[in-house]
């Protein structure tokens, strides 16, 4: 996921364990289409229907009040998809449509363990966390020309890179 969701959490419990969660919610019921020329997002209909909403936990939970309160939680290593029938635990979205991130930080006694398959949060003690200026528009494909053309030419370039190299080399060896 890019921008990368990171977060720093305080006022807990030294003594608790914690397990800290992401995942997505649609911002509206709206589908959006991106005007190239006006650098804008338009409505472009209703949304699809919301895709089964999944928790990803973070890799490295559960953590201890103790680690939590003296560093970052970078989401890095989260993964979205648009394929409904996932089975590697991505987070489902629709392209062109709005989302909102959350975090919830789901606390645990110390020796209580979480079967993170069986996560239902209104059983547990949680707070969940929203911070607007991390809402996305999912896309599949750029919609900039200008990156689409970059790419090309970084192919290319790549491609070019590797002709001369075996030029090079069968020249070293007095073959053409």
């Amino acid at each position: 996921m890019f921008p990368t969701v990171k977060v720093s959490i305080s006022n807990i419990d030294v003594d608790g364990l914690y397990y800290i969660f992401l995942d997505v919610i649609p911002v509206d019921n709206k589908r959006y289409r991106y005007i190239y020329n006006k650098s804008a997002w338009l409505t472009a209909g209703k949304a699809e229907p919301a895709p089964k909403n999944r928790l990803y936990l973070h890799p490295d939970s559960p953590y201890t009040g103790e680690q939590l309160l003296k560093q970052v939680v970078s989401f890095e290593k989260a993964k979205l998809t648009n394929n409904e029938i996932d089975k590697a635990g991505h987070l489902i979205l629709n392209s062109m449509h709005k989302y909102q991130p959350r975090i919830h930080v789901v606390r645990r006694n110390k020796g209580q363990h979480l079967d993170q398959n069986k996560v239902n949060l209104a059983d547990e003690v949680h707070r969940t966390f929203v911070f607007p200026e991390t809402q996305f528009m999912a896309v599949t494909a750029y919609q900039n020309q200008l990156v689409g053309i970059m790419s090309i030419l970084q192919a290319f370039s790549q491609d070019c890179f590797a002709l001369v190299r075996v030029k090079h080399f069968r020249s070293e060896l007095g073959t053409n």
